[in-house]
C-alpha cells in the first residue's frame, strides 16, 4: 500500500468526521461536546494512519528480507553444486591418476623391452611385428597418460606415434639370463675388497680397493627390478629391494653403494621418505638419488628436489635415459673430485651435492689443519674426531673426494707444502717439519707422488718463472 493510497484514505476519514461533526451539530449535540468529539475523530484518524503505515514497513521488510533469503540461498545452492561438481571432478582425477599409476610400470616393462628389442638382429618379418607391438604399446602408453585429464588423443597424436622411425640396429652381445627374486640380493655377488696395512712411520694406511660401481633399486614391483637389473648387468653391480625400509636395510648392510634408484609410491616407507632419510645421514648423504613416479606435475618433483634428489624420471621410462641419468651423475662425481685434486684452495661447496656434505668436509678441513704439525695424527684420530667408523669414513671421503682418509690428510699437508714453496722462503726441512713429518725424505716421496716433482725441484722452478717475470717486467 503506497504512501498516497494513505493519504487519501486519512482525508476520507477526515471528512467524514467533520460530516459528522456538522450533522451532529445540526442536530442539537451542545457546542460544549463538539470539540472533544472532533479531537477525538482526528486522534482516531492518525492513529489508523499509523497502523496502516507500521503495517506497510512490515510488509515491505518481510518481503525484502523474504527476497535476500531466497537470493543467499539460490547463491549458496549454486555454490554447493559447484562445490559437489568440483569434489566429483577431483575424485575422478585421483581415481583415473591412481589408476594410470597402476598401469605405468607395466607398460614401462612393455615398451622398454620392445625398444632394446627393435635394436638387435632380426628377420625382416619378425623385426616388422616387434614393430607393430611397439607402436601398439605407445598408442596405449598415450591413452593412458591421457586418463587423469579425461582427454581423448587427438588423430594426429595417432598418426604421429604409429609412424615412429625405425630404430638403428645395433650389436647386442650381451646375454640375459634369470635370476632368482631373492630381497635385497647382490645380483652380482661382487664386493669391495679393502686390504689395510699400517705403516711403521706414520700410521698411514694404505687401501687396496677392487670396487664396481654399485646402484640399489628400490621398487615393489619385482618385475621392475629384474628388468633394471638384467639391463645393467655386466655394466654396474645391482641390488634389489622392494620398499624404502627393505632399502635402508640394504644401505645398511651394504657400505659400497653409490646410488639409489628409487619409485616413489611403494608401501610401508615411499620414495621421497626413503630419499630424506638418505640425504640426511651423514653416513650416506653423498649417494646420489634418482626417483622413478608415474605421478603427473611438478609438486612431487619439487618435493623430491627439495629433499635432496639429484635427478627425476617419469614413468614410463626409456631404460637408456636411466642409463644415460646414470652415467651424468658419474660424471659430476668425477668431476668434482678432480676439483679437489686440482684446487690448491678447497672450497668445500664445489665439491660436494649436500649441506650435510658441505659441512663434513669443512669440519674435515678443519680437524686437518688443526692437526697439520701433528706427527701422531692418524686416520684413527680423524674418524673419532668426525664420529665415523673406519669403513664410513673411507666410504665417505673416496666419494666425495676420490681419496681414501690417509690419502686425504696426505694431500691436504701436500696442498698446504706448496703454498709454503710458492709463498715463504722456508727451506724444505723446516716445511717437513711444519707439516707433521720427522723424515724429509718420507716428505720429498709424498710431494713427488702428489705432483710429479721433488719439492726441491719445484722450489726451483717457481723461482725461475718468478725471476723471468721480474725480467719482463723491468723491459716492459
Amino acid at each position: 500500500m503506497s504512501a498516497l493510497t494513505l493519504w487519501h484514505t486519512y482525508g476520507s476519514i477526515k471528512n467524514g468526521n467533520q460530516n459528522n461533526m456538522t450533522t451532529t451539530m445540526m442536530a442539537g449535540t451542545p457546542a460544549a461536546a463538539m470539540p472533544c468529539q472532533a479531537i477525538w475523530n482526528e486522534s482516531l484518524s492518525l492513529i489508523t494512519l499509523m497502523i496502516l503505515l507500521i503495517g506497510a514497513c512490515v510488509l515491505i521488510a518481510l518481503y525484502l528480507n523474504t527476497r535476500l533469503m531466497r537470493t543467499k540461498m539460490d547463491e549458496q545452492k549454486a555454490r554447493l553444486e559447484k562445490q559437489h561438481s568440483n569434489d566429483i571432478e577431483d575424485l575422478k582425477r585421483t581415481v583415473l591418476s591412481t589408476v594410470s599409476q597402476e598401469l605405468l610400470t607395466p607398460m614401462t616393462l612393455i615398451v622398454g623391452p620392445l625398444q632394446q628389442m627393435v635394436t638387435e638382429p632380426m628377420p625382416e618379418d619378425k623385426r616388422l611385428r616387434v614393430q607393430q607391438l611397439l607402436r601398439t604399446a605407445q598408442m596405449l602408453l598415450h591413452q593412458i597418460n591421457m586418463l587423469p585429464s579425461g582427454m581423448k588423443p587427438s588423430e594426429s597424436t595417432m598418426m604421429a606415434i604409429q609412424s615412429l622411425s625405425t630404430p638403428k640396429i645395433k650389436p647386442n652381445s650381451t646375454t640375459k639370463q634369470d635370476e632368482s627374486n631373492d630381497k635385497c640380493v647382490d645380483d652380482n655377488n661382487a664386493a669391495t675388497v679393502i686390504n689395510k696395512s699400517l705403516s711403521s712411520d706414520d700410521s698411514d694406511t694404505k687401501i687396496t680397493e677392487n670396487h664396481k660401481f654399485t646402484m640399489l633399486i628400490v621398487d615393489d614391483s619385482e618385475d621392475m627390478c629384474r628388468f633394471v637389473r638384467d639391463y645393467f648387468r655386466g655394466e654396474y653391480n645391482v641390488i634389489t629391494a622392494h620398499d624404502g625400509e627393505e632399502g635402508l636395510k640394504c644401505l645398511q648392510e651394504n657400505d659400497n653403494i653409490d646410488l639409489v634408484v628409487s619409485d616413489v609410491t611403494m608401501p610401508n616407507m615411499n620414495g621421497l621418505e626413503l630419499c630424506k632419510e638418505v640425504k640426511t645421514d651423514l653416513r650416506w648423504s653423498h649417494i646420489p638419488v634418482i626417483l622413478l613416479t608415474g605421478i603427473t606435475g611438478n609438486e612431487t618433483e619439487v618435493e623430491g628436489l627439495k629433499l635432496g634428489a639429484d635427478d627425476y624420471i617419469t614413468k614410463p621410462f626409456n631404460v637408456e635415459m636411466l642409463r644415460l641419468r646414470v652415467k651424468k651423475l658419474i660424471e659430476k662425481k668425477e668431476n668434482r673430485q678432480k676439483q679437489f685434486r686440482e684446487n690448491i684452495d678447497v672450497v668445500p661447496s664445489e665439491i660436494t651435492i649436500t649441506s650435510v656434505d658441505e659441512r663434513f668436509i669443512q669440519l674435515a678441513l678443519k680437524i686437518c689443519e688443526d692437526h697439520i704439525s701433528d706427527t701422531e695424527f692418524s686416520v684413527e684420530m680423524l674418524g673419532q674426531e668426525l664420529s665415523l667408523s673406519r669403513t664410513y669414513l673411507y666410504k665417505k671421503l673416496i666419494n666425495i673426494t676420490g681419496k681414501g682418509p690417509a690419502e686425504f690428510i696426505r694431500t691436504i699437508r701436500m696442498k698446504r707444502a706448496k703454498q709454503y714453496l710458492e709463498r715463504s722462503q722456508m727451506q724444505i726441512t723446516e716445511i717437513a717439519s711444519a707439516l707433521g713429518y720427522n723424515s724429509p725424505k718420507r716428505f720429498t716421496e709424498n710431494f713427488k707422488a702428489e705432483y710429479g716433482m721433488a719439492p726441491s725441484e719445484y722450489q726451483r722452478r717457481m723461482r725461475l718463472d718468478k725471476t723471468s717475470k721480474d725480467t719482463s717486467n723491468e723491459n716492459a
